[in-house]
C-alpha cells in the first residue's frame, strides 16, 4: 500500500471509534439531561454525521483492498444485514403477541446487536477464506 492508502485504510478504525463515542454520548446526553426538543434534535444529529464520515471513510478505504479483503467485508455487511432483519422481523412477530419491554427491546438496544453481528460476519468469512494465514499485500 501506497502512503494515501494505507493512511486512509488506518484511519477508519478511529472514525469507527468517533461514531461510537458520539452515540453513546448522546444516549447518555438524551437519557440523563432534560433538554428542549429543538436542542435534542441536534444532538441526535451528531451521532448521524459521525456515523456518515465513517461509512464515506469506510467506503474510500475499500479501493485500497485486495479483492479477498473486500470480499471479506462485504460478506461480513451482508451477515449482519440478514441477521438484522431476521432480528427486526422476529421482534415485531413477537410485539404483536406480547407486549416487549421497552427497557430491554428498544432501538437503541438493537444497534450493538448490528454491530455484533458484523463481527460475527467478519470472523465467519475470516474463518471461510483462511485469510489470517495467507499473506497478502
Amino acid at each position: 500500500m501506497d502512503k494515501v492508502s494505507n493512511h486512509l485504510h488506518n484511519r477508519v478504525p478511529v472514525y469507527a471509534l468517533i461514531w461510537i463515542i458520539s452515540y453513546i454520548g448522546c444516549l447518555l446526553t438524551i437519557k440523563m439531561l432534560s433538554i428542549p426538543p429543538k436542542a435534542g434534535i441536534i444532538v441526535v444529529i451528531i451521532p448521524i454525521l459521525t456515523f456518515s464520515v465513517f461509512i464515506y471513510k469506510f467506503y474510500r478505504s475499500i479501493f485500497f483492498m485486495d479483492e479477498v479483503e473486500i470480499k471479506l467485508q462485504m460478506e461480513a455487511v451482508v451477515f449482519a444485514f440478514v441477521f438484522s432483519l431476521l432480528l427486526i422481523m422476529s421482534l415485531s412477530l413477537l410485539e404483536l403477541m406480547y407486549i416487549l419491554n421497552k427497557e430491554n427491546w428498544s432501538y437503541r438496544h438493537l444497534v450493538p446487536i448490528f454491530i455484533i453481528f458484523y463481527f460475527i460476519g467478519l470472523f465467519i468469512s475470516r474463518r471461510k477464506y483462511n485469510f489470517t494465514n495467507e499473506k497478502h499485500d
